[in-house]
């Protein structure tokens, strides 16, 4: 009878190795095989996982809209008018909302912005009596596995 179960890939596959180990199945009658990832196939578009730097300039752009509209506003009061205010207070307002944005990034938001690598999974393939089903079943559940299945 063959046992075919999957585990995350983590310390209690070990644990489970060791404690089938421990019970009496030899090592000849377990196999653990490496399951492959779905294939990366990159994203083009930049809006569903942005990176860095296409977020701190997408903040920046929004911040400079909303300075324009101030310094344009501030501009019919102003001494040099309307369409000089609004270009300053653009280029400031993305100077500000990019910085910001992106020192927020590298210093404050470092350990949440970066991407979890998902480890593949793991098949463990034990060959054994029926008598022993039962038992290492229970092993292979008490060390979280995925599923179970016999054949």
């Amino acid at each position: 009878m063959l046992i075919i179960s999957t585990f995350e890939h983590s310390i209690e596959v070990e644990e489970a190795l060791a404690v089938l180990e421990h019970m009496g199945v030899p090592r000849n009658e377990i196999m653990t095989v490496m399951m492959d990832n779905y294939m990366d196939i990159p994203d083009n578009n930049y809006n569903s996982n942005p990176n860095k730097k296409s977020l701190a300039f997408e903040v920046g752009m929004a911040t400079a809209t909303a300075f324009t509209v101030i310094g344009i506003c501030i501009g019919f009061i102003m001494y040099l008018g309307p369409i000089i205010w609004g270009v300053m207070c653009a280029i400031g307002g993305f100077s500000i909302g990019y910085c910001i944005t992106r020192f927020l990034q590298t210093r404050v938001f470092k350990h949440v912005l970066r991407k979890k690598v998902q480890l593949p999974e793991l098949a463990v393939i034990i060959q054994c009596q029926e008598e022993r089903y039962r038992e290492i079943t229970h092993v292979l559940w008490e060390s979280q596995a995925l599923s179970v299945g016999k054949i």
